[in-house]
């Protein structure tokens, strides 16, 4: 099941882990995680009300990096098809993560500081609609890890990226919950 008892002081070194040992394999679980937390948070009491606030960057950080930390504990049933785009996104994902981890604390520091600024000028850019910030976040979310410490982003990674949104999409418009939200439903 997944581990959402992270505290504030024990966050770093299972996200450093995660970021390490994050494995092409895994990017499927990191994607569905990371889009279905941003979902819950941006849509599920309804849409988020600025002003935002570094609370809210630091919960997209959060949810990225729980993502990459129980994609090691989570698989899911269905997954869109890889193409050539997401798989290149997903390579580079991977490569930017264990860069950020070679780099410890001081790599974490880097991408929740390089995150939090996008994800709230995002919130604020398309606060009339959860929908909107939630493909933009998760985005920014992949790309600020596939840019890596150096922040450095190939073009074609940025496409796949927004390839792996539209065919998540996809899966979800065909019905696909996770686990955790059927259990939920059927209350």
């Amino acid at each position: 099941m997944i581990d959402k008892s992270m505290t504030q002081q024990d966050w770093q070194q299972p996200s450093l882990e995660g970021l390490r040992a994050l494995t092409v394999e895994a990017m499927p679980a990191v994607e569905v995680l990371l889009l279905d937390d941003l979902a819950a948070y941006l849509m599920g009491a309804g849409p988020l009300l600025p002003p935002y606030t570094i609370e809210h960057g630091s919960h997209v950080v959060s949810a990225l990096l729980g993502a990459i930390v129980n994609s090691t504990v989570y698989v899911p049933d269905d997954a869109p098809a890889v193409t050539e785009e997401i798989a290149l996104a997903r390579g580079h994902v991977v490569q930017g993560a264990q860069q950020f981890a070679e780099r410890g604390v001081d790599g974490l520091n880097q991408l929740a500081s390089r995150l939090i600024p996008a994800a709230l000028g995002e919130l604020e850019l398309h606060k009339g609609s959860p929908e909107q910030q939630t493909l933009s976040l998760f985005y920014y979310a992949l790309i600020a890890v596939a840019s890596g410490p150096m922040n450095l982003l190939d073009p074609d990674a940025a496409d796949g990226v927004a390839h792996a949104f539209r065919a998540w999409d996809g899966v979800f418009g065909r019905g696909f919950m996770v686990p955790w939200r059927q259990a939920a439903g059927e209350e």
